[in-house]
């Protein structure tokens, strides 16, 4: 049995989200890892900005999506094409998850500053 057109453009998503977070994680990750180094030694970082400096954020939400989508292939490949569909979106929800905390994980430090501001 083949894969459904549908799979595809699934695959496509996951494919492109995975992509964001490889990027977001190359590209960006140096620039506030340089901006929190210059915050000094002394200063304690959130436990997910921690996470996300550390790459386990973006490439483990990279990676997992792209295990959920080859699942949802296997699957379809044995004739579950329902089952086929949630994993998709799995790892389509996985990915967003990935992007989202990814993205909150490196503005945390930011946000914890703005909120001890007095005026």
């Amino acid at each position: 049995m083949g894969l459904h057109p549908v799979d595809f453009v699934l695959a496509l998503v996951v494919a492109s989200l995975a992509t964001a977070l490889v990027l977001l994680d190359r590209l960006v990750l140096s620039a506030f890892a340089k901006m929190y180094a210059d915050f000094g030694s002394e200063a304690v970082l959130p436990l997910v900005t921690r996470a996300v400096l550390a790459h386990v954020t973006p490439l483990g939400g990279a990676a997992g999506a792209i295990a959920i989508a080859v699942a949802g292939v296997f699957a379809r490949k044995s004739g579950k094409g329902g089952m086929a569909v949630g994993l998709f979106l799995g790892g389509i929800a996985l990915a967003i998850g990935a992007v989202g905390l990814s993205m909150y994980g490196l503005y945390a430090p930011m946000f914890e500053l703005a909120g001890k501001v007095k005026p």
